[in-house]
């Protein structure tokens, strides 16, 4: 009951009872219990397991799909993983089994998505490479697009930039062309994940094109929500904020920021924006505007933002400037952070 007061008021346990303590975020090690379980599920249905007899109702799994794709997209990766580990053996026994590969794609995206953020990358490795199982099976270019774009994002989350580049690459040709429904969104998708890619690989020339080139697909396509991607101008505007930061300009990514309708965005968006904001903060030396937008961060995603490597590292090096506000204190206890 302390621990959930102190984070309803945004400070320490310590300021609230005047003693040491480091309490455990319970929604965060039920998450990470899920995970386990959920890697036990994958590795006990693989595609290429005994034939099995479908029994399932596609409309009903259809139903828990969406459900858990909600779920992801509200950060409660706690509540996606817990109801996977029975939705992915049962995605396995569909009696249509051509829907059932179409469901498993971002199924599988969203297992991945929440394994990296609460830090299980060989975890979330596995489930990019059952989606990869999934779209080739359904033998179309847009869903082996999707999957290409997830294999890159745990490639990229590890530092292997060539390898999650030369997977976009790939997909990305196998798009060009293409009129298939959904074909623009994926493809200016990959042209982000790329940006990002050759920013790693220090080549800000051609990341800037494939930044530009998503901007004017996004610019044809609107705003979208295929494939869980959240496509669109206000993605863009996102990525290209993450861009200017990582290349050492936060004036120029507060100044797109700016324009970002953050409202309107879904919660597993909005946190990285919060965290980038964050991010930009301690580069102009705002320091306690940085603490807010960890705050923010955190209110929206805590499962993400207790998780997050960046999140942790910002308020370390918050601490180390000197900041001791009580605000700040309560984050770096809830995520586990001390000022060494």
């Amino acid at each position: 009951m302390v621990v959930d007061l102190a984070a309803a008021l945004e400070c320490s346990v310590f300021d609230l009872t005047g003693q040491p303590y480091t309490p455990a975020d319970r929604q965060l090690e039920g998450a990470r219990i899920e995970a386990e379980r959920v890697w036990r599920a994958m590795m006990a249905h693989p595609f290429d397991g005994p034939a099995v007899t479908g029994t399932a109702i596609v409309e009903r799994v259809a139903r828990e799909a969406a459900l858990v794709r909600d779920l992801y997209g509200r950060c409660d990766y706690g509540g996606a993983l817990r109801r996977l580990v029975d939705l992915l053996p049962t995605l396995h026994d569909v009696t249509d089994q051509r829907a059932a590969y179409r469901l498993m794609v971002p199924v599988y995206g969203v297992a991945m998505g929440s394994l990296l953020n609460v830090g299980y990358p060989a975890h979330a490795w596995l489930a990019a490479e059952r989606c990869t199982e999934a779209a080739n099976l359904l033998d179309d270019p847009v869903a082996a697009g999707v999957a290409a774009a997830n294999r890159a994002r745990v490639s990229a989350h590890t530092g292997a930039y060539s390898a999650a580049r030369a997977y976009c690459d790939r997909a990305g040709a196998d798009l060009e062309g293409s009129d298939a429904e959904t074909a623009s969104e994926v493809r200016g998708f990959l042209h982000l994940a790329r940006a990002h890619h050759l920013a790693g690989l220090k080549d800000q020339v051609a990341a800037e094109d494939h930044l530009d080139e998503a901007a004017r697909i996004a610019a044809y396509t609107g705003e979208t929500t295929n494939w869980d991607l959240a496509w669109g101008p206000r993605n863009v505007a996102l990525w290209r904020m993450a861009y200017q930061l990582d290349t050492g300009r936060p004036h120029e990514a507060l100044l797109t920021a700016s324009g970002v309708a953050v409202a309107e965005l879904p919660a597993v968006r909005q946190v990285y924006f919060w965290l980038d904001m964050a991010r930009a903060m301690v580069a102009a030396e705002r320091e306690r505007d940085a603490v807010r937008m960890l705050s923010t961060a955190e209110r929206v995603g805590p499962q993400h933002t207790r998780s997050s490597t960046a999140a942790r590292e910002i308020a370390r090096g918050l601490l180390r400037r000197g900041l001791a506000s009580a605000d700040l204190r309560g984050l770096c206890e809830r995520m586990g952070v001390t000022g060494q």
